[in-house]
């Protein structure tokens, strides 16, 4: 069984009352069988009018826990952009996951952060940004 869950990660600048939307986080998965390792893509979308730098490269922390064993891959680029600073589009980002022998079937939620570099082409202006990503994950019975 396949789902595919939409989170969009919203920006804070200071003084702004109305965030922008730079990324968007589409999570396609299959369930993780306990005990056994199983993978997660994250497939990420860049808002129009904005452009996401490749220095310092985007990176994806999720918290430790004692329930799963997480490696991240690395953010990589699937069109080349017009200018070699910027992603032109990301390949999906791939999480592997293996589910701790104690951890019993069910719907979890692992907790994240990712931080990036973006640039608005209208406004003109650059930032860094901080954002909080849940990521869900299903196990099922072995």
């Amino acid at each position: 069984m396949s789902s595919v869950v939409g989170v969009t990660l919203t920006l804070v600048l200071n003084g702004q009352t109305n965030p922008a939307k730079i990324l968007e986080l589409r999570y396609s998965r299959q369930p993780i069988a306990a005990g056994v390792e199983g993978r997660l893509q994250i497939d990420l979308g860049v808002k129009e009018g904005f452009k996401v730098a490749k220095r310092p490269a985007p990176k994806l922390q999720v918290s430790p826990t004692t329930q799963f064993s997480i490696a991240v891959g690395g953010f990589s680029e699937s069109v080349a952009n017009r200018d070699a600073e910027y992603f032109g589009g990301f390949k999906p980002l791939e999480l592997k996951i293996l589910p701790a022998k104690m951890t019993e079937a069910g719907k979890y939620s692992l907790e994240g952060k990712l931080t990036y570099f973006y640039c608005s082409e209208r406004d003109k202006y650059c930032s860094r940004s901080v954002e909080t990503v849940t990521i869900p994950i299903e196990v099922d019975k072995k």
